[in-house]
């Protein structure tokens, strides 16, 4: 007999209360096995959902599940759980640790959002422009004149810079023409970005591309918006310690990232990606069967 759980539906990074990035967040999942994880994340149909656990190595463990394939890490579905632990009063202490598929990290409750440790970032060979126009169905003059390639603070992701906002609003590539680049660079997905923001206060606003693990687009991505502020500060476009991103205008779910990042003058040492949370809705007694 499969286990009913409580399902929180939340969303992380909203703009003004609206828009983000939906998670699904199981509290209790100790006792919950691997198939019954992926079938209740499957059924959610959230591009995540997180599922809670004790220990031994940290405060908590968290394991995250797309539609299709468990992942080792995910940023919105992190800040967005321990945004609502927080609420729930369920957590006794502003500094955590948690135990992930890509090693234990680090969580801070702020007054007003949660801050995820990422690892420090790590770079790919720069690819071939030309190949990448084509997979994105863009003209190769569109391309921003910097490296692409896979940039990874948890989860590899190949990040292209284009020339405006209206250049990345009308992007509609081919699903398995990303699949199979992506497989062929080791990558997970394709982050495309641009200077040209929509509100003074961005620096950056971007579209993430990842049918690779089921979802064609997410709405909010943490571990790319931390691989992408290592990306601008190592590649000399945008040189600060605090980075906004907008996402999710395109699925008209407008997100906005906040990520901090320490360095050592050239190389980038420590990510945090930071955000609010968006409270959606509790069911109890939710199984994988409708």
């Amino acid at each position: 007999m499969t286990m009913a759980v409580t399902l929180y539906r939340v969303a992380a990074f909203p703009v003004a209360g609206n828009g983000g990035n939906e998670a699904g967040v199981v509290l209790d999942a100790d006792t919950l096995t691997d198939k019954e994880m992926l079938s209740i994340a499957k059924r959610v149909n959230y591009s995540e959902t997180a599922f809670v656990m004790n220990s031994e190595r940290a405060d908590y463990r968290l394991r995250f599940f797309t539609p299709t394939v468990e992942v080792p890490l995910c940023g919105h579905a992190t800040i967005a759980t321990f945004n609502l632990m927080r609420n729930l009063e369920l957590i006794k202490s502003d500094d955590l640790r948690i135990e992930t598929g890509e090693g234990v990290l680090n969580v801070r409750i702020l007054e007003e959002q949660v801050e995820l440790q990422l690892s420090v970032p790590q770079f790919g060979t720069p690819i071939d422009p030309q190949e990448v126009a084509d997979v994105l169905d863009l003209d190769k003059a569109r391309l921003l004149n910097y490296p692409i390639q896979t940039v990874s603070t948890g989860i590899p992701e190949i990040f292209v810079g284009v020339d405006s906002s209206d250049t990345l609003a009308k992007l509609a590539p081919d699903a398995e023409r990303i699949v199979t680049f992506c497989r062929k660079h080791g990558a997970v997905g394709i982050y495309v970005f641009t200077l040209d923001t929509r509100t003074e206060r961005a620096d950056a606003q971007g579209r993430n591309f990842i049918p690779l693990v089921g979802i064609y687009e997410e709405s909010a991505t943490g571990t790319a918006s931390g691989a992408l502020a290592s990306y601008l500060y190592t590649q000399g476009l945008l040189r600060k310690n605090q980075y906004y991103f907008e996402q999710g205008y395109a699925l008209f779910k407008p997100s906005c990232i906040h990520v901090t990042i320490q360095t050592d003058q050239e190389h980038v040492t420590d990510v945090h990606v930071g955000g609010r949370m968006r409270f959606i809705d509790r069911i109890v007694g939710f199984t994988p069967e409708k």
